[in-house]
């Protein structure tokens, strides 16, 4: 099959569901706006399910690729942290389209069977990294799932504040401040 119009079919799939979400965008509009036909359009994404599931892997990928760049062995966990929290807010403010695309995928029924699969564990370098640099008598090691919790919703709000709010002189500092005010709170007090 022709990688570049799986490509195409995905990014205006992705489009479309953002602008009219899962349920009433129908595969009919995805192949009108992609300038196919639908039994194309079922050639390369059997369901629909299936298409919508093909961007979210595809999102994962792409991000993950962007965080792990950061990553520096000679750097502190704190300053590894930091630079994997500021790489994964740029990339969203970078491709607002596909930052907007994980936050409808994350809260629909669709989620579900990625809820165990250890390929798409694309963050589980940046939760061995902070599980290290916290303290070990913290609420989050035990409960590990309410930590990336925590932190995702942290990084979705910081991303978010900053695409809506374009106009901020200074974002670094701003990444930088939304970065403290989670590291600080989890964090052992010195």
């Amino acid at each position: 099959m022709n990688e570049k119009k799986r490509i195409h079919i995905l990014e205006t799939a992705m489009r479309l569901f953002n602008l009219y979400g899962f349920d009433a965008t129908p595969t009919s509009k995805i192949a009108k706006k992609a300038k196919i036909s639908v039994g194309t359009l079922f050639n390369y994404f059997p369901t629909k399910a299936e298409l919508i599931q093909s961007i979210y892997v595809e999102i994962k990928i792409h991000s993950r690729k962007r965080y792990l760049e950061e990553l520096n062995k000679n750097q502190s966990n704190e300053e590894n942290i930091l630079s994997m929290w500021t790489a994964v807010i740029h990339w969203g403010i970078h491709y607002p389209e596909e930052f907007k695309y994980l936050e409808m995928f994350s809260t629909s029924p669709y989620i579900h069977n990625f809820g165990n699969d250890e390929t798409l564990d694309t963050y589980s370098k940046f939760k061995e990294t902070l599980l290290k640099a916290i303290d070990l008598n913290h609420l989050c090691i035990n409960h590990p799932a309410y930590l990336l919790l925590y932190i995702d919703n942290a990084l979705h709000a910081a991303t978010r504040y900053l695409i809506h709010h374009k106009e901020l002189i200074d974002q670094e500092a701003f990444i930088k401040e939304s970065f403290e005010l989670l590291w600080y709170g989890l964090t052992p007090k010195k």
